[in-house]
C-alpha cells in the first residue's frame, strides 16, 4: 500500500511499497493514496451544457460503500432482498457496461434510520479484495470470482460492538497486514491481521470502536498509521504500538485526517468537535497549530491543495487557508456532499446528486460544469479510473466519460 510521504522520500517508498497499482487505478477508499487526490491529467477542464458524456447507468441496492476500480473492474458493496433475507453483499462488475460479474453474501442487512446496507468501500490488492461489512464481518475475496479465502465476524469471535451507525471502516492493506479499526473485549480497538491467512498479528487498546479509517504516512522518517479514535488522534507504527497521540474531543468523526506534508495533519468532525492542524517533529511530539469550528466535516474528507484545505463544513461547501484555518470562500445549497480532486479541479457531488466541476483554487467559488447525475441520498464519494468517473446513490450506479 502506498503511504503518503514528503517528496524527498517518495522515489524510494513507492520503488519498495508491496501494491501493484496500474496508473488510473483506484484501488481503495479514496483512491491510490487514500487523500481523495488523482493523479490523471487529461480530463475535461470545461464540461457542456449538457454535462459529460453518461456511458452506462445501472441500478444497485442499498449501501454507502464506495466503488473501487482495478483494471477493467468494479467493486463495491450494497444491500439486496434474496428468497429468505435482505443481505449485505460484495460484488465486482464489469467497468464497460456496470453488468455483474461476481456477488458474494456475507450478512445480513443493517438497518438505521438514515439508511441501510455496507457502509465501508472495499480494498483490492493483488488477486484479494478484502471487505467489511456494517455488522462487522471483515472478509478476503477473491478477485476472480468472489469466493471466500477467510472471514471473521467481529463481534461473535472479539467481541465487537455494532457502532450506532454501523462499521463503517475501509481496511488497509500494507505490505502483508490488512490494518482496521473493529473494536472487541479489553478496550481493544485496531487489529492488524495477517493478509493470507487472516491470523491477528497485533491489536492496539483504545476504547469504543469509531468510524474511521487508518491512513497510512511517514513523519519524521517514522512509518505509521493515523487514526481519528473516540478520544484522541494517534500514530501506530507498523508493529501496532504507539507512536503519539492527542486529545480529541468525544464524538463522532468519520472523515479521515488529511496529511499535509511534511508533517502536518487536519482532522474534522461535526457535533461540536469542529476542526484543528496539528504538527508532529521528528521526535514525536505533537502541537497544535489552531482550532477553528469553521470546518466541520461530517461524513465527507476534506481535500488538501496547494494551501488550501476544501471541504464540507456540515452543509456548507468551503475553502479555508491552511496557515490559520480562516475562510476562504464557501457555497451553501449543496447539503452534505463529497469530493476529490483532479488536474487542478475538484469534482463534487452534493447529497442530492447533482455533479459540479470546479476550480481547485482559493481564489474564489468557479463552477466549470454541472449535471443532476443522480437522484435521493447521495452520501458517497466519487471514484475516477482512466478518465471515467464513477458515482453511486441508494438506487443506482452511473459511470461518466470525464476525459479530455
Amino acid at each position: 500500500m502506498f503511504r503518503i510521504v514528503p517528496s524527498r522520500w517518495l522515489c524510494a517508498l513507492l520503488c519498495a511499497s508491496s501494491l501493484t497499482v496500474i496508473s488510473g487505478d483506484w484501488p481503495q477508499f479514496r483512491g491510490e493514496n487514500r487523500d481523495g487526490m488523482s493523479s490523471e491529467t487529461q480530463l475535461l477542464t470545461q464540461w457542456p451544457e449538457a454535462g459529460p458524456k453518461e456511458l452506462w447507468r445501472n441500478p444497485i441496492g442499498e449501501g454507502y460503500s464506495a466503488v473501487t476500480v482495478v483494471g477493467n473492474r468494479i467493486y463495491t458493496m450494497y444491500a439486496a432482498e434474496t428468497e429468505e433475507k435482505f443481505m449485505e453483499f460484495a460484488a465486482a462488475l464489469d467497468t464497460a457496461n456496470g453488468q455483474e460479474l461476481w456477488r458474494t453474501a456475507l450478512c445480513e442487512k443493517y438497518d438505521t434510520e438514515f439508511g441501510n446496507g455496507p457502509r465501508a468501500t472495499p480494498t483490492v490488492d493483488g488477486d484479494l479484495v478484502f471487505v467489511f461489512t456494517a455488522r462487522g464481518n471483515l472478509a478476503a475475496l477473491n478477485t476472480e470470482d468472489g469466493s471466500i479465502v477467510w472471514q471473521h465476524d467481529a463481534p461473535e469471535e472479539f467481541g465487537s460492538k455494532i457502532p450506532g451507525w454501523g462499521f463503517s471502516q475501509s481496511p488497509l492493506v500494507d505490505g502483508d497486514m490488512v490494518v482496521i479499526e473493529i473494536g472487541g473485549t479489553e478496550n481493544k480497538s485496531t487489529y492488524a491481521f495477517d493478509r493470507k491467512s487472516g491470523e491477528v498479528k497485533w491489536t492496539y487498546d483504545s476504547g469504543r470502536v469509531g468510524y474511521n479509517s487508518a491512513l497510512p504516512l511517514d513523519i519524521g522518517g517514522a512509518s505509521q498509521y493515523v487514526c481519528i479514535l473516540r478520544d484522541k488522534l494517534v500514530g501506530l507504527s507498523p508493529e501496532g504500538t504507539e507512536l503519539w497521540n492527542h486529545p480529541w474531543p468525544s464524538g463522532e468523526c468519520h472523515a479521515m485526517p488529511v496529511f499535509i506534508a511534511p508533517n502536518r495533519i487536519f482532522a474534522s468532525g461535526v457535533e461540536g468537535v469542529g476542526a484543528a492542524l496539528l504538527e508532529i517533529d521528528d521526535s514525536m511530539a505533537v502541537k497544535e497549530v489552531w482550532q477553528t469550528n469553521r470546518m466541520r466535516n461530517h461524513f465527507s474528507t476534506s481535500i488538501y491543495h496547494q494551501e488550501h484545505i476544501f471541504g464540507f463544513d456540515n452543509a456548507t461547501l468551503k475553502c479555508i487557508q491552511v496557515d490559520d484555518g480562516s475562510v476562504k470562500w464557501a457555497k451553501r445549497g449543496l447539503g452534505k456532499g463529497s469530493m476529490i480532486y483532479a488536474n487542478k479541479q475538484l469534482l463534487v457531488l452534493s447529497d442530492r446528486g447533482l455533479l459540479l466541476l470546479l476550480d481547485a483554487t482559493g481564489d474564489k467559488y468557479t463552477e466549470k460544469g454541472k449535471v443532476q447525475a443522480l437522484k435521493g441520498r447521495c452520501w458517497t464519494a466519487p471514484s475516477l479510473s482512466n478518465g471515467k468517473l464513477y458515482l453511486r446513490s441508494q438506487d443506482e450506479i452511473v459511470c461518466y466519460d470525464v476525459s479530455g
